[in-house]
């Protein structure tokens, strides 16, 4: 294989539960890239509706998961993947055509680059919604990014030096860190588009203040704190009717 031919092995973790609406989007843009030995995994957390007959129908490999919480979830996919590139992907991206052979040519011409994100843009999504993009990426090309903003990772460096975050809530934060010391995340700039449903539904402000409250809460309390942190989040979220 020619490491600079854009053809390393790529795995994509898509962690779901209940995500029939968006999920068929989601891998058609996917699969309309992939090719050779790449794979589509997809980690779910007990869904109720038709979410595992779309994935299987799109050709992913189903990964039934008994923790739920997307780190959760993806951990324990990484168990059944041995490729070189993991890609996480939420099932409400559409992943722009290109990504994918976009982040193994990041990797293969940065072999001192541990990861990171390809970026993001929300659909659909007014004036504050576009100075949210604009902060996230600023913070990602410092090397600090967020799940919906598409993370990659070198399996095997990520898995000599912690692993993957296998905790329900603020895993994306903590992948962060954790690639940050193991060099610089590039920040690739091929934004996948993001539904900005959580926006919608429990307001621009709302939204702001609650994920600004659990990231400082997990600052300053660590991974130990994380269970609660989830606890209290999804609580809200239920409450709220979201």
């Amino acid at each position: 294989m020619n490491p600079s031919d854009g053809t390393t092995p790529l795995a994509v973790i898509i962690p779901t539960l209940n995500e029939e609406s968006a999920l068929g989007a989601t891998l058609e843009s996917l699969f309309a890239q992939t090719h050779g030995d790449d794979r589509v995994l997809v980690a779910d957390g007990g869904s109720t509706d038709g979410t595992l007959d779309i994935a299987r129908s799109h050709g992913a490999v189903c990964v039934p998961v008994s923790r739920r919480g997307r780190g959760c979830q993806i951990a324990e996919a990484l168990k059944n993947v041995d490729d070189e590139i993991v890609l996480i992907v939420h099932a409400d991206m559409i992943v722009p055509q290109g990504a994918l052979r976009a982040v193994r040519k990041c990797l293969d011409e940065r072999p001192d680059c541990p990861g990171g994100c390809l970026g993001h843009r929300f659909e659909p999504a007014g004036r504050l919604l576009r100075l949210t993009e604009w902060w996230d990426e600023r913070r990602a090309r410092g090397g600090m990014s967020y799940g919906d903003q598409g993370q990659f990772f070198r399996r095997a460096l990520l898995a000599a030096h912690g692993g993957f975050p296998d905790q329900p809530i603020m895993e994306d934060v903590e992948l962060s860190r954790r690639l940050r010391t193991l060099g610089r995340p590039v920040y690739a700039d091929l934004p996948v588009t993001v539904s900005s449903r959580r926006f919608s539904q429990r307001g621009w402000f709302r939204t702001i203040v609650a994920n600004f409250w659990i990231r400082a809460v997990y600052r300053l309390g660590g991974p130990q704190r994380v269970e609660a942190v989830y606890r209290r989040y999804y609580r809200a979220r239920s409450t709220s009717g979201s």
